[in-house]
C-alpha cells in the first residue's frame, strides 16, 4: 500500500499540466503539452496569427484551461499519509480502518477536474513543485538513519503573514512504549529530611544544568546513580524530586517493562528508550526495580537466561559503549543491589551508589510535618511523641499511619483525629486486625496478661535492653492477642549484654506462667522459644560469644559442643529471668489485673505504680 502511494505521488508530480486552446467557431479543443517553458511562447503566437488571418474582423482571444489530474493536497491528506507511514502499529491500523478520507471523497471535497474559468479572466499561472519537497509536504520521509527505529515524528502546518503554509515538525515526546514527562511538580521540598542525600543529588543537578562550570576542571558528567535500601524509604520519590529539581525531561520505566516472552523484545526496548532520550536531552531515565533487568548474567545457557542477558548487554552498551550519550542521566532503584551484575554497577555506568536507610529523628519529624499538613488533630497528638513512637518505621509507613488515622476519625463523623485514632491504626499495623474478636474465657485472658507482664517486668529491669513503651491486649489480632512493645533500634551493632538480656526477656513470658500456674502453662510461648533458639545459635556460631570464638560444625564432635553451648546459654538466661520475676511477683500480678481491665498499660502508669507502692525496686 505504501509503495503504491509513493509511486502515484511521483508520477503525479512529474505531470506539469495540459494547455488547451478552444476556438469559438469549430468548438474544437487543440491539446498540446508544455514543459518548463513560457505558456505564451511561439506556438501561442502562431495560433494567434492564424486566427487573425481567418477572421480579420474579429480577434479570438485564446483561452487556457488547466486540468488537474490529482486532488489539491490538504492537511488531512498529509496527516493520513503520515499515519500510514508510522511504525506505531496501533496508529497505522486505526488509520487504515478509519473512513474519514473515504467519506471526504464521497462528499465531493476533492475534485477530479477544475471548472472552465471565465474567458474574460487572465490565464492562470503555473506552479512548479519540486519533487523532494512535494514528498516531504505529503509527510513521506525516507529513513536514512539505520539506527532510527522511530518514525512517529509529527508536525503541524503553520501559516505566515503572506498566507503561505509551511510544514513544521514537532519534537518527539513519546515512542511506542515510553513517554517523556516534561513538567514534574515534585521537588526536594516535597521530600522530608534526608538532608545529606539531597546535597549529593543537588550536585548532580548542577552538573546537568551547568556543565561548562565543571568542564574546565576535566571532569565528566556522571552517567548514573542507584538508590538501594529497604522498601518504603523513598527511593522512587527522591528520583521524581531529582527530575523536578533539574527541570529537565524525565522518562519513568520499570525493570519489568523489558521482560517479554518474545525473543529480542527486551534489547529493542532498551534501544527505543535511549533513542527517545537522545531526542529530548537533557533527560533523566528512571528504572525502578532495576534488578529485574540488571540481574547477574548466567552461564547455564538456558533460553530465558539468554534473553535476559541480551537485554542487559544492550543496557550496558547504551550506558558506556562506543556511542556518546551525553545529556542522558540514568537513575535506578532496587532493594537487592547484591543481585546486580558487576558490569552494570562499575564506575562509568553507575557512578554513584546511595543507600537510603530508615529515617532518623530529624527526617521522621520532617515527614510527619509534611503529611500531617491539612489533617486537623487535637491536643492529644504531639509531634515529638509521634517522632519517638515511629522510630524504626519507613517513610511510607509514617504516611500511612497519619492517613489511616484521619480516615478512622472521618468514619465516625469527626473532623479531627486524636491520639486514640493513631494508636488504633498503629496496633493494626503491628499485629494485624480481624473483624471478630477472639472468644477467650476470663482465665485465658488472665494468663495472657500475666505472660505479657512477665516480658514487660524483665525488660524494665534489664539495663542494656531497649526501653519499654507499653503492653497491650488486643483480642482483634489474628495471631497475637497480647504483645509487649519496646523501643525499636536502628543500629545493627549490639553488645553481648544486650543480646543476653533480649534472651531473658523472650523466656520471661513462660517463666511468669510457671510462677502462677506451675506446670499448667499455655502454648503462647511458641514464637518466643523459636526466637530464643535462633538468637542463642547466632551468639555462639555467628558472633563468637561462646567459650570458643569459632566452632567448625562439620564434625559430629563439634556439633555436640555447639549444642551444649547453646543449652548452657539458654539455661543461664532462664535463671536470670526467673530470679527477677520471683522478686517482683506481686508487681506482676497487680499490673496484670490493670492490663486485663484496661487492655493497655503504658510505661508511665507502670513507673508511677512502682514509685508509689514498690519503691524498694530499682530500675
Amino acid at each position: 500500500m505504501l509503495k503504491s502511494v509513493i509511486i502515484v505521488c511521483l508520477f503525479l508530480s512529474s505531470i506539469n499540466g495540459y494547455i488547451l486552446n478552444k476556438f469559438s467557431q469549430k468548438q474544437k479543443l487543440n491539446v498540446f503539452r508544455y514543459t518548463y517553458g513560457n505558456p505564451f511562447g511561439k506556438k501561442y503566437f502562431d495560433e494567434l496569427q492564424k486566427n487573425k488571418t481567418l477572421h480579420e474582423d474579429e480577434i479570438i482571444k485564446p483561452q487556457i484551461i488547466i486540468y488537474r489530474k490529482y486532488p489539491i493536497v490538504s492537511q488531512s491528506f498529509v496527516e493520513k499519509i503520515r499515519q500510514l507511514n508510522s511504525k506505531n502499529i496501533t496508529e497505522q491500523n486505526n488509520s487504515i480502518l478509519n473512513s474519514e478520507y473515504a467519506n471526504s471523497e464521497q462528499d465531493g471535497s476533492y475534485s477530479e477536474e477544475q471548472d472552465v474559468p471565465d474567458p474574460d479572466e487572465p490565464p492562470p499561472l503555473r506552479i512548479i513543485i519540486k519533487k523532494a519537497n512535494f514528498l516531504e509536504q505529503l509527510g513521506i520521509r525516507f529513513n536514512d538513519d539505520p539506527d532510527d527505529n522511530n518514525n512517529d515524528a509529527s508536525g503541524i502546518f503553520e501559516e505566515n503573514e503572506q498566507g503561505r503554509r509551511s510544514y513544521k515538525e514537532t519534537q518527539n515526546d513519546k515512542s511506542k512504549n515510553f513517554q517523556v514527562i516534561k513538567d514534574y511538580n515534585v521537588c526536594f521540598d516535597d521530600v522530608g529530611g534526608y538532608k545529606n542525600v539531597k546535597e549529593e543529588l543537588l550536585q548532580c543537578v548542577d552538573i546537568l544544568k551547568n556543565y561548562n562550570k565543571y568542564a574546565k576542571f576535566n571532569v565528566r558528567i556522571p552517567k548514573g546513580l542507584i538508590f538501594e535500601g529497604p522498601p518504603g524509604t523513598g527511593k522512587t520519590l527522591l528520583s521524581k524530586a531529582l527530575a523536578g529539581e533539574a527541570k529537565c525531561n524525565f522518562i519513568p520505566v520499570a525493570g519489568s517493562d523489558f521482560q517479554e516472552k518474545y525473543v529480542g523484545v527486551g534489547s529493542s526496548r532498551i534501544k527505543e528508550l535511549f533513542q527517545l532520550a537522545k531526542k529530548n536531552v537533557p533527560c533523566i531515565i528512571f528504572i525502578d526495580e532495576i534488578d529485574a533487568v540488571g540481574r547477574k548474567r548466567s552461564s547455564d545457557g538456558e533460553s530465558s537466561s539468554s534473553e535476559r542477558d541480551s537485554t542487559l548487554n544492550a543496557l550496558l552498551v547504551e550506558l558506556d559503549g562506543f556511542k556518546n550519550n551525553t545529556g542522558i542521566f540514568l537513575v535506578s532503584a532496587t532493594n537487592r543491589i547484591d543481585l546486580l551484575d558487576s558490569a552494570l554497577t562499575r564506575p562509568g555506568r553507575i557512578d554513584k551508589k546511595i543507600f537510603i536507610g530508615l529515617p532518623d529523628k530529624d527526617t521522621r519529624r520532617a515527614i510527619l510535618n509534611i503529611h500531617i499538613n491539612g489533617k486537623p488533630f487535637d491536643e492529644t497528638v504531639q509531634i515529638n511523641e509521634l517522632v519517638d513512637i515511629t522510630e524504626g518505621f519507613t517513610g511510607a509507613q509514617i504516611e500511612n499511619l497519619l492517613n489511616e488515622a484521619m480516615l478512622n476519625a472521618l468514619r465516625y463523623d469527626r473532623e479531627i483525629f486524636t491520639f486514640s485514632d493513631f494508636d488504633l491504626v498503629l496496633n493494626k499495623m503491628l499485629v494485624g486486625w480481624q473483624p471478630n474478636e477472639h472468644e477467650f474465657g476470663e482465665d485465658i485472658v488472665t494468663r495472657i496478661a500475666i505472660h505479657e507482664m512477665g516480658h514487660a517486668i524483665v525488660g524494665l529491669f534489664s539495663k542494656h535492653h531497649s526501653k519499654l513503651t507499653k503492653v497491650t491486649i488486643n483480642l482483634s489480632s489474628p495471631q497475637t492477642p497480647g504483645y509487649t512493645e519496646f523501643e525499636k533500634s536502628i543500629s545493627n551493632i549490639y553488645i553481648r549484654e544486650a543480646l543476653f538480656e533480649r534472651l531473658t526477656v523472650l523466656l520471661a513470658g513462660r517463666i511468669a506462667e510457671e510462677l502462677f500456674y506451675g506446670i499448667s502453662v499455655t502454648t503462647g510461648a511458641i514464637n518466643d522459644f523459636d526466637q530464643a533458639l535462633q538468637l542463642s545459635k547466632k551468639m555462639i556460631l555467628d558472633y563468637g560469644m561462646g567459650k570458643n570464638i569459632i566452632y567448625p560444625n562439620e564434625s559430629e564432635k563439634y556439633k555436640e559442643l555447639i549444642d551444649i553451648e547453646v543449652m548452657n546459654l539458654i539455661n543461664t538466661a532462664y535463671k536470670q529471668a526467673e530470679y527477677i520475676l520471683k522478686n517482683t511477683k506481686d508487681l506482676v500480678y497487680e499490673t496484670s489485673e490493670i492490663l486485663k481491665k484496661e487492655k493497655i498499660l503504658k510505661i508511665e502508669t507502670l513507673k508511677e505504680l512502682i514509685e508509689r507502692k514498690y519503691n524498694y525496686l530499682s530500675f
